[in-house]
């Protein structure tokens, strides 16, 4: 039966380390990457494979080996059963979040008790694609392509970075600020780790050497008199630079959702409920503010209100994105990534945003002062996509 109302819970999540481009994980082809991320959820969790009802993956790029429904390949390699659904959507840097609204949707519809549901992406694997039309040669690793010449009519085509270019102009965001939100997140997420805090969520891989990864491989700590020297990326531009933009790169991130029916059947303890949850979309050369209008329609649906949230983990693909969305929507900036961001873990795309639904469930399972927990995204084109968590007493 249909209940709309019903509760749901996060049971656990898992992701992998964020391997750099060519890097770690670039020998691992996408639904292999997956495929060991759920069968590393399962077995941590003891689940009956028989009762997974499907599993809903963000993928954005499935122009090469993440083609033909890569949740279905990683579902059959994982050796899921064949009457297990499977999904691939596609939102950019939002999909695996959306995959997971999904999921936590069809349970809403009594379509089903336990999903799988988050993101995946090689980038390192994304393959150069031919036009059989024109013969036109592109790189699939990221942004536009084929464009449509109508395009413009409703929006320039325009770069990530160079949409956080308008951003910092149109909010008069300087480079020193952004340099310094940069330089902070590196510094924080250098205070997790020495706290072991990345383990817990972590499913340790091992690179072509086979050397285990057990941590992110992109993290760096910076100087601020080094972040401020480097290169600019958009030309013309004074504010984008290579160390306040996220780099891309390799991974996965997967949440087991179930109903309050799987939890009371197994005696399971979870990590979180699910309050709210929403997609939103703005104008696509304003993408980082999707973030923004995602987390009011959310917080809305609730009655909640910015001061009632705990723990904020938001995208960084440009540390302007999240200085400006901190700003409108009046976060208090200690709360927003406080154990660091994609500035130095890495954003690759889809995984980024199933990374911040890892990241904040496992900290309300380590942090019980926390109530309400927000993980809100951008993504390019202007779709965003935001969760609301509440802790399980």
């Amino acid at each position: 039966m249909n209940n709309k109302n019903q509760t749901i819970y996060i049971i656990d999540a898992l992701r992998t380390p964020i391997g750099k481009l060519h890097g770690a994980l670039s020998h691992i082809r996408p639904d292999d990457l997956t495929s060991l991320l759920i069968k590393g959820l399962v077995n941590k969790n003891a689940i009956n494979k028989e009762e997974i009802d499907g599993i809903i993956l963000g993928c954005a790029n499935q122009a090469g080996e993440d083609n033909r429904n890569i949740a279905r390949m990683a579902s059959l390699l994982a050796g899921l059963p064949y009457g297990s659904t499977a999904t691939t959507i596609n939102s950019l840097c939002s999909s695996g979040m959306e995959a997971m609204l999904n999921a936590i949707k069809n349970i809403a519809l009594g379509d089903g008790d336990l999903y799988l549901a988050g993101g995946v992406e090689s980038m390192s694997r994304s393959p150069m694609v031919t036009s059989k039309v024109d013969q036109t040669t592109v790189d699939s690793l990221i942004g536009w392509r084929f464009v449509n010449p109508n395009i413009q009519q409703a929006c320039p085509p325009l770069s990530m970075a160079e949409t956080a270019e308008l951003l910092a102009q149109k909010y008069a965001i300087s480079r020193d600020q952004q340099d310094l939100y940069a330089y902070h997140s590196r510094q924080k997420y250098q205070a997790a780790l020495e706290k072991n805090i990345w383990r817990s969520e972590i499913l340790a891989l091992a690179d072509q050497k086979k050397k285990l990864w057990r941590l992110d491989e992109q993290h760096r700590l910076l100087s601020l008199d080094l972040l401020t020297k480097l290169p600019t990326l958009v030309s013309n531009g004074s504010h984008i630079s290579s160390g306040n933009a996220a780099r891309i790169g390799d991974g996965a991130a997967l949440v087991a959702f179930a109903s309050r029916k799987y939890i009371r059947k197994h005696n399971i303890q979870p990590i979180a409920k699910v309050k709210a949850w929403a997609s939103a979309s703005c104008h696509p050369s304003e993408m980082s503010l999707s973030a923004v209008v995602a987390a009011q329609k959310a917080l809305n649906k609730i009655d909640l209100k910015t001061n009632d949230l705990d723990w904020i983990e938001m995208s960084e693909s440009f540390a302007v994105q999240t200085l400006v969305c901190i700003q409108e929507l009046g976060l208090d900036p200690q709360k927003v990534n406080p154990n660091g961001g994609a500035l130095t873990i890495g954003n690759p795309i889809s995984v980024s945003s199933a990374r911040l639904v890892v990241s904040l469930a496992k900290e309300m399972q380590r942090n019980k002062k926390i109530k309400y927990g927000l993980a809100t995204t951008c993504a390019g084109l202007g779709t965003g996509t935001a969760l609301i968590l509440e802790a399980h007493n």
